[in-house]
């Protein structure tokens, strides 16, 4: 039976968030196909496994003492003895599949740490996550590809300490109010604020910046959609998902994501379809950059629509619960859609492991005697 390493958590405001896609995908793994051992990333830096780790109320209830603390070395999975004196070696791990929101879980930490153990991947790798994780990067990124993107400010804490006021004025000539404001490396709406003045601007940059150095100021579309596409590979071959309007007025906010959404019954959009040009528009943005930024894994990507015009706003390389709900009808569904994701991750592996790694240029090099 093949290990699945799901890792989950991490040191991040989202750590909650991700606790839940993390346990979700433990309890929907093919258990006929993979023996999924659970790593969970505390906010205290370490990891820990548990078979326990598939239940919810252990982490509302922090019961991590007893766990095994656990870190990754060529490929296998060890745990730290009693008093840390001893190792266990607990498994090789086949795969692994990267269920962290925010921090360096999914903005590359974990891609890095599994390609330095040689562990196949079921999600983006260090780069595409990297640059993902940061929205202004993103920015840059899709104009480079040429898909349009909402007009935007940058601001760096340093910076507004110094020259706060120019930034006020550059919103008002350049964007106009009202503005979005949001963390440039947060997810899950964490820190968005919508500011329809000065002054509600210059408390939504400085609450922003109590949650990270970097903030991204947006022009609001007051008659907008927010629209939800997802990508994924098999064999090679990039499956795009159909469209889905999201809930939400206003800002799509966290609340709008997390609590309403649990309230509903796990509604994830309104049902709606999105047809002709708008929904061919979006197919066709969502697989451009998943291919141009050669992705894998579950990717989902947030658009806004204005009038005719649409833009693509973020790229989620770990989206909520994998988007799974974007490509299956049921939750049952869901299985089997993991397993693909894993099954590929494995198959891109072995075909990289072909690929040299060495040129022999040190036994063409002449060493002098001593």
């Amino acid at each position: 039976m093949r290990k699945v390493a799901v890792l989950f958590g991490g040191k991040s405001c989202e750590n909650e968030i991700s606790v839940l896609t993390g346990v979700f995908v433990l309890n929907l793994i093919d258990r006929e196909k993979f023996d999924p051992v659970p790593i969970y990333l505390h906010t205290d830096g370490g990891m820990y496994t548990s078979p326990k780790m598939t239940d919810l109320s252990v982490f509302r209830e922090r019961r991590f003492s007893s766990f095994d603390r656990v870190f990754f070395e060529g490929g296998a999975l060890y745990a730290f003895g009693e008093k840390k004196r001893k190792l266990k070696r607990l498994c090789v791990i086949d795969c692994a599949l990267n269920c962290c929101h925010g921090g360096l879980g999914e903005g590359g930490g974990v891609s890095a740490l599994m390609a330095l153990n040689g562990i196949p991947l079921a999600s983006p790798d260090l780069t595409a996550s990297g640059v993902f994780m940061d929205k202004s990067l993103t920015k840059v990124v899709l104009r480079g590809l040429g898909i349009p993107t909402v007009e935007y400010i940058r601001a760096n804490e340093k910076d507004y300490e110094k020259r706060g006021a120019f930034l006020m004025r550059s919103i008002e000539s350049k964007l106009k109010y009202p503005v979005v404001i949001k963390p440039a490396h947060l997810g899950s709406s964490i820190g968005i604020s919508l500011a329809k003045n000065e002054e509600e601007a210059r408390r939504a940059i400085e609450a922003a910046f109590e949650l990270d150095t970097r903030v991204i100021v947006e022009k609001y579309l007051a008659e907008k959609r927010d629209i939800n596409c997802a990508a994924y590979t098999l064999g090679g071959e990039i499956f795009v998902s159909e469209p889905e309007e999201a809930f939400g007025t206003g800002i799509y906010s966290f609340e709008d994501k997390y609590v309403k959404r649990t309230s509903d019954g796990g509604k994830q959009g309104n049902g709606g379809r999105i047809e002709g040009e708008l929904r061919e528009k979006i197919r066709a943005y969502t697989k451009t950059v998943y291919k141009r930024m050669n992705l894998c894994g579950a990717v989902r990507m947030d658009f806004l629509v204005s009038g005719k015009q649409v833009y693509l706003c973020e790229v989620n390389t770990v989206p909520g619960s994998l988007a799974y709900y974007l490509f299956c009808e049921r939750v049952s569904d869901a299985k089997n859609f993991f397993s693909d994701l894993l099954e590929d991750a494995i198959r891109v592996q072995k075909e990289q492991e072909k690929k040299l790694l060495t040129t022999g240029i040190l036994n063409s090099v002449r060493l002098r005697n001593k």
